[in-house]
């Protein structure tokens, strides 16, 4: 490719998003990314970015998201890759500071609001950049899933699910999109250094070293390195669910 590959990244401003970032455009890649409440994080990323640009981004409006992906692909010529990296971890009853974190504690504006951020915004993103790929030549995608997903192992069930579906859409969107030169791909993180992980009780965290092959939590910047590669040279693989997580 004689050109900076182009990127949209969706979640920049997250712990693992502003890694992705920083290692694509580390690689020689033009980046743009979305944030939805890290406005100061967001700015002071795209500012250390060449040529990046951070996009305020409500994931509950397709009709937004839509609107982005047009205005970047409009402002390149184009979107070569795109990379998910947006999602909720959690999430609390809006009357206490108390986790979702059995099926009794559920509620049903906790359900949608998982599957709003994680599946919904998701489809229709992937959905809208397809569509542009389809005219410039194909791409890749990436979605970053969770083990959650993938094993059984302690997790919300509402998280677990919104992860699943993400794995599922992964393999039927592959299917769909390889006429067309679009490669789907997922990868999935065990418990890593910081994000989401941070929310897990230590006893939890200790349980999992305890177990995995590798007696210790993943780098944010080795999952990054797996992303930027399926997003910048691969040419075969789709429709795989990458699990990262150190050989639970």
């Amino acid at each position: 490719m004689s050109h900076a590959l182009r990127c949209l990244v969706f979640g920049g401003s997250g712990a693992l998003g502003r890694v992705v970032c920083q290692m694509l455009a580390q690689q020689g890649a033009r980046v743009a990314f979305t944030y939805h409440t890290r406005e100061t994080a967001a700015r002071d990323l795209a500012s250390n970015l060449p040529g990046g640009r951070a996009w305020p981004l409500d994931f509950d409006s397709v009709k937004d998201i839509e609107r982005i992906v047009g205005e970047v692909a409009a402002a390149w010529g184009g979107i070569e890759a795109f990379v998910q990296c947006a999602g909720v971890g959690v999430t609390t009853k809006s009357t206490e500071p108390k986790f979702h974190t059995r099926m009794g504690d559920v509620d049903e504006d906790a359900w949608d609001r998982m599957m709003n951020v994680n599946v919904k915004s998701t489809f229709f993103a992937v959905r809208r950049i397809a569509y542009l790929m389809q005219r410039n030549g194909g791409g890749n995608i990436v979605l970053i899933g969770s083990i959650d997903g993938v094993k059984p192992v302690p997790a919300p069930v509402h998280y677990a699910a919104s992860k699943g579906a993400l794995g599922a859409m992964t393999r039927a969107m592959a299917k769909e999109l390889g006429e067309h030169k679009i490669r789907v791909n997922m990868v999935a993180p065990g418990i890593m250094e910081d994000g989401i992980s941070k929310t897990l009780v230590d006893s939890l965290m200790q349980e999992y070293v305890k177990h995995c092959g590798l007696k210790r939590v993943g780098k944010l910047s080795e999952i990054a390195s797996i992303v930027a590669w399926f997003a910048q040279h691969n040419t075969y693989v789709t429709g795989q669910i990458i699990l990262a997580d150190g050989g639970l």
